[in-house]
């Protein structure tokens, strides 16, 4: 069973500006989470930092996508996360996005702690996070400047 998380990250739609959310979950054995993201615009740069207890899966779909969940065609962005894992993306469409950190095939519980940050087009790159806080995540520095395909890894 998902648990849909809501974050307050979409990007106004009035000035170039940034947003940034911290989602702290816990994500039973057997099961996902999933938080939405809602309205982002095609181009907008999202740079993202988790950190987990254990290994899930993140995942990264568009609305369309996520309705085929567990079984998308084309994920924007997948990848396990042992322990920490960056990633930065350029959305290929405007719309809400999906975030699903799967443990289905996990037998503890995991605890996954994220930051994402989010920038309007090409201009504007998401700022780097204060390095020097106490147990900061640091997203990465600004996405390629093309859209990316698909990334599959082996699990």
């Amino acid at each position: 069973m998902a648990v849909a998380l809501l974050a307050a990250t979409a990007v106004s739609p009035v000035a170039a500006q940034q947003n940034q959310a911290a989602l702290t979950a816990t994500v039973p054995a057997g099961t996902h989470k999933t938080l939405r993201l809602r309205n982002l615009p095609k181009d907008a740069q999202i740079a993202v930092a988790v950190q987990a207890t254990g290994r899930v899966v993140v995942t990264f779909l568009t609305e369309s996508d996520f309705k085929r969940y567990p079984n998308p065609e084309e994920p924007v962005f997948t990848a396990p996360v042992e322990r920490r894992l960056s990633f930065a993306l350029v959305m290929p469409e405007s719309g809400n996005y999906y975030v699903v950190f799967d443990n289905t095939k996990g037998t503890e519980e995991r605890k996954v702690q994220m930051v994402i940050r989010a920038a309007r087009g090409a201009a504007q790159v998401p700022a780097p996070a204060n390095p020097s806080a106490p147990g900061a995540i640091v997203p990465p520095g600004p996405p390629p400047p093309t859209q990316p395909k698909a990334q599959q890894h082996d699990m």
